[in-house]
């Protein structure tokens, strides 16, 4: 049975299998690095919450080990626009081949400007964005800044979720 027919559910797919109320974000939220509006339930305390989703979508349908291991980051949108990592979202869902990787934006955030990310802020940045692997590379176009993280840096960090594409 080839890998591609097997059925994949896509975030909003997946969210309302879940239980969870799911609406798509209006245009203006798109823009503001808001791409879903989630409401259910807190486990713990059965309070109702909403949450607010980026979900940074795989550039290509096709199966790759490269871009499974390596996620974007992104610091600045343009010059003068923060980037998604301080946007508005509460959470952030990595889509990978067969899942997605959903973490906290401010575990993340946090994870970042510690000392246990390897990012390198004291290097100068990078002239091509195939070497931005925990390096910066500024677009000489627009000024928006982007490096590389491997997702398993961030895999043992607090709270992280892997909902897989087939329901399971």
């Amino acid at each position: 049975m080839d890998k591609q027919n097997i059925d994949q559910f896509s975030f909003f797919e997946l969210a309302s299998r879940r239980k969870y109320i799911v609406e798509k974000a209006s245009f203006e939220d798109i823009s503001r690095g808001i791409d879903f509006y989630v409401k259910g339930k807190y486990q713990k305390t059965k309070k109702e919450v909403n949450m607010l989703f980026a979900v940074k979508r795989k550039k290509s349908q096709n199966y790759s080990k490269y871009h499974d291991r390596w996620i974007w980051i992104e610091y600045k949108k343009h010059k003068d626009r923060p980037g998604w990592i301080y946007g508005p979202s509460h959470f952030i869902a990595f889509e990978r081949s067969k899942d997605f990787v959903i973490i906290n934006r401010k575990v993340l955030l946090d994870h970042i400007n510690s000392k246990h990310c390897k990012v390198r802020w004291d290097s100068p940045f990078v002239a091509d964005s195939r070497n931005a692997k925990y390096r910066i590379y500024q677009n000489p176009r627009n000024g928006s800044q982007i490096s590389q993280i491997l997702i398993k840096d961030i895999m043992n960090l607090e709270g992280v979720a892997i909902w897989k594409k087939n329901g399971e």
